[in-house]
């Protein structure tokens, strides 16, 4: 399951999150798979990471996935709260008799929805976000250009009030792997914390360059630049750095073991021993929301599924069914023709779902070692002589590893390679009545009536998601 990240728009994903559970348990029953798990792999980015880390710890703490649906829309029900306009009983009215004199006036649930964020923009929402402090512009001595930041404490209490942390789960013991993702401002890249273990046995997040200048010593000789050890599991800053919206919200700061060849000092070689001297430096480095690079992180979980397999448990990597949730329609009827109506456009082409390519990339991989391994059994039942086949597997391919950047070989590519078999979109549907600040809106109402639209949109794919879960694989 692959939760965006949209703000208040996470709550359609409660919605759709609750009807897949009904649907995926209900059919669990009838065909003797009870007990086993609605999904393998929870990810997410922003308010995606959120919910996924409310649903993982649920199942971890209850060992069971009853009940998992009804926490998620908890929480969603427990960060809505009142707003003003909602509170004003004749708006509809007064504002549709406006429309009398004005005929380009947006409708009065636009404007609701409008005025609502207005609201929460500038007093903030209370179990989510305040505001913080305004920062004068000291560069260009520009009044205008003035920076309001939010505070996020808020929401680091709710989410410690319905998730336990910190989360670390297991293959073994039968549960979820929770994936988020953040940004690593200067590095530029994803940062994916895993509730699983890595090599080794021990929980870590690794990114930045990789070779053997970043060795921590002789044990391991090649390493990446940046590790962040989380061996208890993943923490609540780290959901959080998940969901460190830039300009809105300052950086979340965390602690990264920062390997140099600066830092590291080989001592000893005289006396022919292994000794290494400060091989790493603790460092702090700041992180942004994960939907800049990886707003649906379907490659991120392609990537880190691999890893695990073919690394940590070093076996066949078992083929992927993915569920993806886009609150950020990619369509769109209407042409935007006013200046709410085109930023809101721009939003939801900035941050829709571009797992498109990837996905066939992926399916087009699938086939090629299909092809190979059709080709290879043929040479054997030939009697080509196995040393020639595998002469030609141990080539060195131009394909490098994505996690490290090594080349592999061309048995590497076939080994372990991640088969996607299906891949189910569910698609919030843009009404008449959207607006550019939506991410905004955390009203009672509007998180109801997203809660409501993604519970409905998702049982109206309800014959596509069980044609594609009714199968024996694992999912």
């Amino acid at each position: 399951m692959i939760f965006q990240g949209g703000g208040s728009l996470g709550a359609y994903e409660a919605g759709v999150y609750k009807a897949t559970y009904e649907l995926l348990s209900e059919r669990d029953v009838k065909l003797g798979r009870k007990g086993k798990p609605i999904f393998h792999i929870v990810a997410g980015t922003s308010i995606g990471a959120m919910n996924a880390a409310v649903l993982v710890s649920y199942v971890k703490e209850n060992k069971s996935w009853q009940g998992s649906a009804d926490r998620l829309i908890e929480f969603w029900e427990y960060m809505a709260t009142e707003s003003f306009m909602d509170s004003i009983p004749s708006f509809n009215q007064w504002w549709n008799y406006l429309h009398y004199f004005y005929k380009d006036l947006a409708s009065s649930e636009s404007a609701r929805r409008y005025y609502n964020t207005k609201q929460f923009m500038f007093r903030g929402v209370p179990n989510v976000f305040t505001i913080s402090t305004m920062l004068e512009d000291r560069r260009f001595l520009d009044p205008i250009n003035t920076q309001y930041l939010y505070s996020n404490k808020p929401l680091k209490k709710s989410l410690e009030k319905f998730a336990k942390f910190p989360i670390a789960t297991s293959y073994q013991n039968n549960e979820p792997r929770l994936l988020l993702v953040s940004v690593d401002v200067q590095e530029g890249s994803t940062v994916v914390f895993d509730s699983y273990e890595k090599e080794g046995g021990i929980r870590k997040t690794e990114y930045g360059r990789y070779g053997p200048e970043y060795s921590r010593g002789p044990n391991d000789p090649e390493g990446y630049e940046y590790v962040i050890s989380h061996n208890d599991g993943i923490e609540v800053d780290f959901v959080l750095a998940s969901g460190s919206v830039p300009v809105n919200y300052e950086y979340t700061k965390l602690q990264v073991e920062d390997t140099n060849s600066s830092h590291r000092i080989k001592s000893g070689i005289e006396k022919q021993k292994e000794e290494w001297d400060n091989p790493t430096t603790k460092k702090v480095r700041y992180f942004w929301d994960g939907d800049i690079i990886a707003n649906t992180p379907l490659r991120e979980a392609v990537i880190e599924h691999r890893r695990y397999w073919a690394s940590v448990r070093k076996s066949e990597v078992p083929p992927l069914r993915v569920f993806i949730v886009n609150v950020h329609p990619i369509k769109q009827d209407s042409l935007p023709a006013d200046h709410d109506a085109l930023v809101d456009r721009k939003n939801d082409l900035t941050y829709h779902d571009r797992t498109l390519f990837d996905e066939r990339m992926a399916l087009m991989m699938t086939d090629y070692v299909k092809i190979a391994n059709r080709l290879i059994k043929l040479a054997e039942d030939n009697k080509i002589e196995k040393s020639l086949i595998d002469d030609i597997l141990k080539q060195q391919a131009d394909t490098r590893n994505f996690s490290t950047g090594k080349h592999l070989r061309f048995a590497d590519l076939i080994e372990h390679m991640v088969s996607v078999e299906q891949v189910i979109r569910i698609e919030r549907k843009n009404d008449t009545h959207t607006i550019s600040n939506k991410t905004f809106d955390f009203s009672r109402t509007t998180v109801r009536n997203l809660i409501r639209d993604g519970y409905e949109e998702t049982l109206e794919q309800e014959d596509e998601i069980l044609q594609v879960w009714d199968s024996e694989h694992p999912r």
